[in-house]
């Protein structure tokens, strides 16, 4: 008390211009502080990780064969995770488009020992777009839609019916890199954030959870171990089929697709990390 006492003179003696400064600075702190304060009195029941990823499937022309790849790598240390690739003489293969996305990868706790109902998650993130796609498990009942409240940037909110008590989820918003997000992420080199201004369900009222930041590799692992089969690329393989060698050789002509810059080779402890 003592001590409050001795600041709030020590305060007042400033001159007129130091009190707008550190008030401006106190403003712009409190966004930071006020999930640890909420949690202080309000025993938290959903505890929120958070995991960002570029997946790509590409293909490049290499001499007289043709490159076909695909590898996950950690957005934020640009770690490669897991690459596979073969090289097939140019016409004599099949595979899918070559494609990048971004990924957000979310870890939603239930750490009470009751089932949330109505779970609603708000996030905002400049790798969100209007091609964004939700993803989970699919004993999941989850559904995403972007929001836009007045004034505010559009949060997108992923919808839970029930998270039953003491246990996991993944959820994964897929983002397809164009142009715009391309530029953004490696020609700027502009951080991808992620915001989480509330999570509210029908057992709590809306307030904002600390969001923690989640190991990549870890991530990956708690995502296998809480899947109940595949979905989308989580356990994907190089999927190269042959033609046969009575079918003629296919003219592979421009290839379209431009791939990301390549990543770094990192070792297994710093690949995963922030």
């Amino acid at each position: 008390m003592e001590s409050l006492k001795k600041g709030w003179v020590w305060f007042w003696g400033q001159s007129v211009l130091s009190k707008v400064a550190i008030l401006g600075l106190l403003a712009a702190f409190v966004p930071f502080v006020l999930p640890t304060v909420v949690a202080w009195f309000r025993p938290t029941m959903i505890h929120v990780g958070v995991s960002f990823y570029t997946y790509e499937r590409g293909v490049q022309p290499q001499g007289m064969n043709t490159l076909y790849f695909f590898e996950r790598r950690n957005l934020v240390s640009d770690c490669s995770i897991r690459r596979e690739e073969q090289s097939i003489p140019k016409g004599r293969a099949k595979t899918l488009d070559p494609q990048g996305w971004v990924l957000i990868k979310l870890l939603l706790e239930n750490v009470s020992n009751r089932d949330l109902t109505n779970l609603r998650v708000g996030v905002r993130s400049p790798a969100i777009n209007q091609a964004t796609q939700l993803t989970a498990a699919p004993t999941l009942v989850v559904t995403g839609n972007k929001e836009a409240p007045p004034d505010v940037k559009p949060l997108y909110v992923i919808s839970i019916t029930t998270l039953p008590a003491e246990s996991s989820v993944v959820v994964t918003l897929k983002t397809p890199i164009d142009d715009n997000l391309r530029d953004f992420v490696y020609v700027k080199r502009r951080p991808v954030t992620i915001q989480v201004p509330y999570v509210s369900a029908e057992q709590f009222r809306e307030y904002p959870p600390i969001v923690s930041r989640t190991n990549a590799v870890k991530m990956l692992n708690r995502e296998g171990v809480l899947r109940s089969r595949n979905d989308g690329f989580s356990d994907e393989t190089l999927q190269v089929m042959m033609l046969p060698s009575n079918e003629p050789t296919r003219e592979d002509g421009e290839l379209p697709y431009h791939p990301l810059p390549r990543a770094k080779v990192c070792s297994e402890a710093e690949a995963g990390t922030w």
